[in-house]
């Protein structure tokens, strides 16, 4: 009689990474918030749905990453705590970082659950703002990892939101969970709207659906 596969679950993380983790038991139902440790320390996520491991799937190997526990309310006030460090963290980066860019916004600033590793998203007018060596200073002095990452105009709409010119939610920060490819200008011409390019000054998402 062979093993049963192990159990996984897919974890949602903030940062709206997905992640197959290896999981204790079948009691962590669709959007139940947990307790995750993806190497660098526990972390929160949110469950997707559970599966069976399968190598054609998952990869030769079972993941390393575990699900740890469902959140509880000490991890809640961990996670307001962090939050208001993280307020505080925002207005010292931000004079930092903007002596490279002096329009420089602060778009996404989280820290994990453990404290062990800082999220900074961020948009600028000036391409490749590399803010790198900043953020490795920043966090020497504060003992926490610090993940950077530089987004562009439709990936700053998808992640604070906005009307689009239709004047409905923008389709790339509620349901789109990725970009159109093979909008051409050629394309573009035999499509019926008029206005073509989104609030972030790229084209439409939805033009991928028309024509």
């Amino acid at each position: 009689m062979t093993d049963a596969p192990p159990l996984l679950a897919r974890v949602q993380m903030p940062e709206k990474g997905v992640f197959a983790v290896r999981c204790p038991n079948s009691g962590f139902a669709k959007g139940r918030a947990v307790v995750v440790n993806l190497g660098y320390g526990p972390d929160l996520g949110m469950v997707l749905g559970l599966e069976n491991y399968d190598p054609t799937v998952h990869g030769p190997s079972v993941p390393g990453y575990q699900l740890v526990r469902a959140k509880t309310d000490d991890d809640a006030a961990a996670e307001e705590a962090n939050a208001r460090r993280c307020e505080t963290w925002k207005e010292e980066f931000l004079v930092l970082a903007r002596e490279k860019a002096d329009d420089i916004r602060i778009l996404h600033m989280r820290l994990s659950l453990g404290r062990q590793r800082l999220f900074v998203w961020y948009a600028t007018s000036v391409k490749r703002c590399d803010l790198t060596a900043l953020a490795r200073d920043f966090g020497q002095r504060r003992n926490v990892q610090v993940f950077v990452r530089q987004l562009g105009p439709r990936d700053e709409v998808c992640l604070v939101g906005g009307l689009g010119p239709c004047g409905r939610p923008c389709c790339c920060a509620t349901w789109q969970t990725r970009y159109p490819t093979g909008l051409t200008p050629d394309r573009i011409k035999d499509c019926a709207s008029a206005q073509v390019n989104g609030i972030c000054g790229r084209y439409k998402c939805c033009l991928a659906f028309e024509g």
